[in-house]
């Protein structure tokens, strides 16, 4: 991740003039002026510009943009830089936690004009907020001809790890390993990065099981089973970028996920350091903040080379693949 920027001053004319999509979300068009639908930092938390992010943006290799998943201004921040990259020149890809390896098939197809998009929805699984969402970022790639890669794991493969445990990749035919990263996968994971899962996973169920039997429920996922699941969603995106690199060397890849997936360096990002350390990653977290506008809490340091702080989500119900299961 790159050193820190230098300091600037928070709200840019840049900022101020985002386009009119944005004042919706902020109220009336007068409070759209007066306060800033998003504000930028360094990875120091010192005030940046979104122009100047842009600067050191263009010269990765690989630029991993965290979201919040049923964050509206996260979306159009992620067309923006994608926008702003394309137009930099170079030959461009943008890879997305969004599908699932297996229908990269009809991604190409729907790309390159052979299929219509109810054909390409029908068959690609989109999550439920593709259309406001998504969308916009798949269509600008279809009319600049910019390669998108479907990086994820299949559902059903993240679903059986969390029923079964990573162990369980080892036992499926032999043709669907092209469909995952390979295996086994590290479980190897930053200490700080199992800490937070941790806290995510081990839920009631858990402490039920450990006052019990210690065994769980048939069918029940245990929080360590869900880790790996995680895991094996970290490992499958790393591997997609990693294999698109090696295909296409020179190219350069916008890579969009749920932000604890590379939040800190942790996750994807580390795998892919593993898989190609020579690569330049920045990391991009956009997050809501409960009480915008404001300077970013202590946590937040060091949480990418650059920090994106929206206003707040309207819920906190966020459409994800553990929801389309």
């Amino acid at each position: 991740m790159l050193k820190g920027g230098s300091e600037m001053k928070i709200v840019s004319f840049f900022q101020l003039m985002l386009p009119l999509a944005l004042t919706g979300i902020m109220g009336s068009s007068t409070t759209a002026q007066t306060v800033p639908p998003y504000l930028v930092f360094n990875k120091n938390l010192q005030p940046a510009q979104f122009a100047g992010m842009m600067q050191k943006l263009v010269q990765a290799d690989v630029v991993f943009v965290g979201e919040t998943h049923n964050n509206p201004v996260a979306h159009r921040l992620e067309l923006q830089i994608l926008q702003a990259l394309h137009k930099a020149g170079g030959r461009r890809a943008l890879s997305m936690e969004m599908f699932d390896r297996d229908v990269q098939p009809i991604l190409d197809e729907y790309l390159h004009g052979f299929v219509s998009r109810r054909q390409f929805l029908a068959a690609a699984r989109p999550w439920p907020n593709y259309p406001t969402d998504y969308s916009p970022l798949i269509e600008y790639c279809k009319a600049h001809s910019i390669p998108v890669i479907a990086a994820n794991t299949p559902r059903r493969y993240a679903a059986l790890v969390a029923q079964r445990g990573s162990a369980v990749l080892l036992q499926l035919p032999r043709s669907s390993r092209p469909l995952l990263p390979p295996l086994p996968y590290s479980m190897n994971l930053p200490a700080g990065y199992r800490s937070a899962l941790e806290e995510i996973f081990s839920g009631p169920h858990e402490e039920a099981v450990e006052k019990q039997s210690h065994t769980p429920p048939p069918g029940m996922p245990t929080a360590e089973h869900m880790i790996e699941a995680q895991a094996l969603w970290d490992a499958t995106m790393a591997d997609s970028i990693a294999q698109y690199m090696r295909r296409h060397p020179g190219s350069k890849v916008m890579q969009m996920n749920g932000a604890m997936h590379s939040d800190y360096g942790w996750a994807i990002a580390a795998r892919l350091h593993k898989l190609l350390p020579q690569l330049h990653i920045l990391i991009v977290s956009i997050q809501p903040e409960a009480d915008y506008p404001v300077q970013p809490a202590s946590k937040w340091k060091g949480v990418g080379d650059y920090l994106i702080l929206t206003p707040p989500v309207a819920s906190d119900e966020a459409p994800n693949q553990e929801k389309t299961k």
